[in-house]
């Protein structure tokens, strides 16, 4: 029997036609005593009337119906069959070893920026410490690690440039979690720091600036460094000072001047020094960090809260 299937199988000459074939109206039957095999020839098509239009060798009978509110059956031309619905993606979850990993080992991954600098939190935030170059007067130093060595570098060009310099005086970065931190707005991010200006003669943490004891040189350095670390959004400086660090850069050749459009004016908004009110004692930074925004979003959604997911899965392991 299985020496007869392919003998058929390997002489027989099957058409290739999109409509339904039937076998047995396509092919003549064998007569008994017939070879089978590769001598024996494929019955051929009998050519149809030219009036009528028919097919040699399709089925007479109609196509198949689909049922009722159902999928249109293959060969019909009701259209293709419906899509199974989407998987609902929020209810995938990280793998349980990286939980655990996120939980136990976070600085792995490095800091992340959660959610906004005036809603939000930090995740594995870096602590800029005390230095040569760098005096701590706040009680919250921790921001992402991008904000901590832009801080550093450009305390580290001030020093470089005018030697001699007193320390760069820090106020707050952010919690080291992040979080509300009174009696900031911001700050929540690791995204922010308040840092002092340089002053002449001898210098404290939140002193007022005026014309007599600002240090002009010293500042205007540290704030050409910190833009031109790449990572600065904002700096948040008083009106009354950015007057006295344009009335320096007047006195700078012009190469050594920065843009002419660093200084926010009242039909450009939108520049990098801008006016806030609260900052004649200190300037505030405001930095973008876009790995570590990254990362921060993809923690908020696909972890939720990686610590408490840790201690959950440890206890499934």
């Amino acid at each position: 029997m299985a020496l007869g299937l392919v003998g058929v199988w390997g002489a027989t000459a099957w058409p290739h036609r999109s409509e339904p074939v039937d076998p047995g109206a396509a092919i003549a039957p064998t007569a008994p005593g017939s070879p089978i095999g590769p001598s024996a020839a494929p019955a051929p098509f009998s050519t149809p009337p030219a009036s009528t239009g028919a097919v040699v060798g399709a089925s007479s009978d109609p196509p198949p119906e689909a049922p009722p509110g159902g999928p249109a059956p293959p060969g019909s031309s009701e259209g293709r069959c419906p899509p199974e619905p989407p998987i609902d993606t929020s209810t995938l979850h990280a793998p349980l070893a990286l939980v655990i990993l996120v939980g136990e080992r976070p600085r792995w991954f490095g800091s992340a920026s959660i959610g906004a600098p005036t809603r939000g939190s930090l995740w594995a935030g870096v602590e800029l410490e005390e230095s040569e170059h760098i005096e701590r007067a706040g009680g919250y130093p921790w921001g992402t690690e991008s904000v901590v060595r832009s801080i550093e570098r450009a305390a580290r060009e001030v020093h470089r440039c005018h030697p001699g310099s007193p320390r760069l005086i820090t106020g707050d970065l952010s919690r080291e979690h992040g979080g509300w931190l009174r009696p900031h707005r911001s700050h929540q991010s690791g995204l922010d720091a308040d840092l002092g200006y340089f002053y002449r003669g001898p210098s404290t943490w939140y002193q007022r600036v005026t014309a007599s004891n600002f240090d002009a040189p010293r500042t205007w350095t540290l704030v050409r460094s910190l833009i031109e670390g790449g990572n600065v959004d904002t700096i948040f400086i008083d009106l009354s000072i950015q007057r006295l660090l344009r009335a320096h850069l007047d006195t700078l050749p012009e190469d050594e001047r920065g843009p002419e459009d660093l200084f926010a004016t009242p039909t450009r908004r939108d520049a990098v020094i801008r006016h806030t009110w609260g900052h004649a004692t200190h300037l505030h930074v405001r930095f973008h960090d876009a790995d570590a925004s990254r990362l921060g979003a993809q923690l908020k959604t696909t972890l939720a809260d990686p610590r408490e997911r840790a201690r959950q899965a440890r206890g499934r392991w």
